[in-house]
């Protein structure tokens, strides 16, 4: 795995949204044409995210969210070392919450309980 993705994902796990979002952009501008959807996806789900927890703007991140699925949908299980079907779900868990919930306030337990990207084994 390249050592700006390992950093992007450290960021992201961080909740550090917005570096995160940088550092993959870089990646995918190097990107082969084949890679460039896997990276989208994720540039999709930590924009999303950063909307959610520092914009708080609930329907632009419940967007980016579902277009960074859309993404990461034929990447699956597994990419680049990152366990793509786990992230998948555990963004669509998310998701439905967002969606129940139509909030834009965040609470402790939502920010405690958001999505980590996991390397597979």
């Amino acid at each position: 795995m390249q050592a700006k993705l390992k950093d992007a994902i450290r960021l992201f796990n961080r909740q550090d949204y917005f570096a995160c979002h940088q550092i993959l952009e870089e990646v995918w501008r190097e990107a082969a044409d084949e890679e460039k959807g896997f990276y989208e996806g994720l540039i999709r789900l930590a924009t999303g995210l950063h909307l959610r927890f520092n914009r708080r703007v609930l329907q632009g991140a419940i967007n980016l969210l579902t277009q960074g699925l859309m993404r990461l949908e034929d990447y699956r299980p597994a990419h680049a070392g990152v366990d793509v079907a786990r992230l998948y779900a555990d963004i669509e868990a998310h998701l439905h919450m967002l969606k129940a919930s139509q909030s834009s306030r965040v609470g402790f337990f939502e920010r405690w309980r958001v999505p980590r990207i996991h390397m597979v084994e």
